[in-house]
């Protein structure tokens, strides 16, 4: 009843006072209806019919004059109950010309969930029960791929290594909120993997299945760490012992494993006897991809190795056979052929 009553005093007043024009009108919509949720920014749009740019707009929230002159006006901070309508008004705003519709709004409130609590990682094998101080919303996962959620309880399954986030939901009527928390699932720390022979000024990756934890090595003058976890550098020839030290939700784990740092270019190993590299040539080189190379016709199996120490070609070849370069982009890259008990090594630069 009162806010009839405020409408037909503000439609005394602006009739009253104001003299119409019924060849101008004016009309308003809503971008987000006339029922809202708290916070939420409504953007009301004027149209006058006919069209005329020498018009202008007068913006009313309830009694008061709010906005400009132009057809928009916006507003994030309405209430239950509050009314906004627009006059039509000659050039120079001294005339009003019409009056809008009104939008009476109906504001909801949001119920808003706290910060999620319970813990931030999890092992695989393992569960991880979350909760929120305020009840009554539903949890999901934004990636099942990872892990799963009882959309009730909130206890989480791992289902693969790697973060996605929870996100807790209240919703009051049609107005959500949400919160949302990183987790991690993780898994034991294993026996470190990689490459047994590096050559020097190369790089190689040492692998573990558990992220994160520190790693270590024997000696920072042959080698050094890389900007990535597990990744290194061959500085100078030498025996290396890389360690691995891991302290997550699965538990504490560490582990080493030990690598020979090479001079590709001159002294290197079959197993464990040494041996001199009588070297391979490699004619063109430099060369791009896609030429065909000479390896001194040397045969047996052709190995080449990139900078990371990873084999990205292994085949084959026959006496005096020339090599065609495919597949390969610009970069460094080792090649090796191991014949008759000599190890034959040289590098290859691709431009």
């Amino acid at each position: 009843m009162k806010y009839l009553l405020k409408l037909s005093l503000i439609a005394a007043l602006v009739f009253g006072a104001f003299a119409s024009n019924a060849q101008s009108t004016v009309a308003v919509t809503s971008n987000r209806g006339d029922t809202i949720c708290a916070g939420t920014n409504v953007i009301f749009h004027a149209v006058a019919t006919p069209m005329d740019t020498t018009l202008r707009y007068r913006w009313m929230l309830n009694s008061t004059v709010v906005g400009g002159t132009m057809p928009f006006y916006g507003n994030n901070a309405l209430v239950n109950g509050d009314t906004v309508f627009c006059l039509l008004t000659n050039a120079a705003g001294d005339t009003v010309l019409d009056t809008s519709n009104y939008h009476i709004m109906t504001v909801n409130a949001s119920v808003h969930p706290s910060l999620i609590t319970g813990g931030d990682s999890v092992c695989m094998g393992g569960t991880l029960t979350v909760s929120d101080s305020v009840a009554g919303g539903l949890w999901h996962s934004a990636n099942t791929s990872i892990f799963t959620v009882d959309s009730v309880t909130g206890v989480i399954t791992p289902v693969a290594p790697g973060q996605a986030r929870v996100v807790y939901t209240i919703t009051t009527g049609n107005c959500p909120d949400s919160v949302r928390l990183r987790i991690r699932v993780e898994v034991p720390g294993m026996p470190l993997t990689g490459p047994a022979e590096v050559c020097i000024d190369s790089m190689f990756r040492i692998f573990d299945t558990a992220r994160g934890g520190v790693w270590v090595l024997s000696d920072s003058t042959i080698a050094t760490p890389m900007f990535q976890p597990g990744r290194f550098q061959a500085l100078a020839a030498g025996t290396l012992t890389v360690y691995h030290l891991v302290n997550n939700s699965c538990g504490s784990y560490n582990d080493s494993m030990t690598l020979s740092i090479i001079n590709c270019d001159t002294v290197t190993a079959v197993g464990n006897t040494p041996v001199v590299s009588k070297g391979l040539s490699i004619v063109p080189n430099p060369a791009t991809a896609g030429s065909t190379i000479s390896v001194s016709g040397i045969y047996g199996t052709l190995t080449i190795t990139d900078v990371m120490g990873r084999v990205v070609r292994k085949e084959d070849i026959a006496p005096a056979a020339t090599y065609t370069i495919t597949g390969l982009t610009r970069g460094v890259y080792v090649l090796s052929i191991v014949n008759q008990g000599q190890l034959y090594t040289g590098k290859l630069v691709i431009e």
